[in-house]
């Protein structure tokens, strides 16, 4: 008995699965041989148990319009031959550096070849006296020297590799100068603290202070 509560199907939506077969005209027996085919709209709800959609998740991997997740963004990097090239800005900062530390080096070449002659000057000039510890400030300043240069070797020779592998370099010439010009102030403070007077200098400044 039909349910006076229950609206009046349509379209099948309480058929059993043997009443739609019937009603596709498919043999209980050969509902597994037979492919069905169903289209849906959005104004049927009909079903068929035992018919499978096809899977097309693997056609749309393999189809050459398949496009892998991320494909679309640009890489920061181009690659020319195989091999990476760095950004325009970054080998420009790079060289700028190295050519900055470079005439920085040329700069203070004349005066960490002979120290004494470039602190007896300053010393005059501040009235301390005759600067006398010549041998101590004539090995700092060589020592400063070759120091400035090995380092600024090393940062073009760190910099060049590092350009070549597509990497940030800017930075190896920055801390290469930090580091050369460190040695530089402290071959100067040293030679200057070691000299009598100007120690005898300081002792008065600070008595009078």
């Amino acid at each position: 008995m039909s349910d006076p509560q229950r609206p009046r199907p349509q379209f099948g939506e309480y058929a059993t699965p043997e009443a739609q077969r019937n009603a596709i005209k498919v043999p209980l027996d050969d509902v597994e041989s037979v492919p069905v085919q169903s289209q849906e709209s959005p104004s049927s709800h009909i079903t068929v148990q035992g018919v499978q959609r096809p899977d097309t998740s693997r056609q749309n991997a393999g189809s050459p319009d398949a496009t892998p997740r991320g494909a679309g963004r640009d890489d920061t990097r181009l690659k020319e031959g195989g091999r990476v090239v760095p950004s325009a800005g970054d080998r420009f900062a790079t060289i700028a550096l190295l050519g900055l530390g470079l005439i920085t080096a040329f700069m203070t070449l004349p005066a960490l070849m002979n120290l004494p002659a470039a602190i007896g000057p300053a010393f005059t000039q501040l009235g301390i006296g005759d600067f006398t510890t010549d041998d101590l400030a004539f090995s700092l300043g060589w020592g400063a020297l070759i120091t400035q240069v090995v380092v600024w070797g090393l940062a073009l020779w760190l910099s060049v590799r590092t350009l070549r592998r597509g990497k940030l370099a800017w930075w190896i010439p920055l801390v290469a100068g930090v580091i050369a010009n460190i040695v530089v102030i402290a071959a100067i403070a040293v030679a200057m603290s070691a000299d009598p007077a100007f120690m005898e200098y300081v002792d008065q400044m600070s008595a009078a202070g």
